[in-house]
């Protein structure tokens, strides 16, 4: 892939009830603005269930069906988080970058496995980075 076709992090978003705390939304939407503009080895897409008081989402954060399309250089996945931690966390932030992240790098892994060409350790590097700068996140991307 070259610069002109650097890959691009997108998430769609469904809430999983009104009794999902403000600041869950917005540090999931200012999450989402800050990754956006970071180029990446391929397209990442990921479906984001916030479990909470109407969709109950009862096993444990983490990513689900994730699927590579080597020739349309994308993987995708349903990243799912765990009602009890969205309704009773009291650090969206570092909850919800947690399971971005960890969900991105298992993406990078199934990508790794299956396409030789493709620069892991590119992908690795900026989710670590992304991982040590905290709550900072937002400074990466502009």
């Amino acid at each position: 892939m070259t610069a002109a076709q650097r890959g691009r992090l997108s998430f769609r978003t469904v809430y999983g009830g009104p009794g999902i705390p403000g600041g869950t939304i917005t540090e999931l939407k200012r999450l989402q603005i800050a990754l956006r503009d970071l180029e990446w080895g391929y397209d990442y897409d990921l479906f984001v269930t916030v479990g909470g008081d109407l969709t109950v989402v009862s096993e444990p954060t983490g990513l689900h069906r994730p699927r590579v399309r080597l020739a349309a250089r994308t993987a995708s996945g349903e990243l799912r988080f765990n009602s009890d931690e969205v309704l009773r966390g009291n650090d969206p932030a570092t909850m919800l970058r947690s399971g971005v992240l960890e969900a991105l790098g298992m993406l990078v892994d199934r990508v790794a496995a299956r396409d030789p060409e493709f620069d892991a350790d590119a992908d690795r590097a900026l989710i670590t980075r992304l991982r040590d700068a905290g709550p900072a996140v937002q400074t990466l991307s502009g």
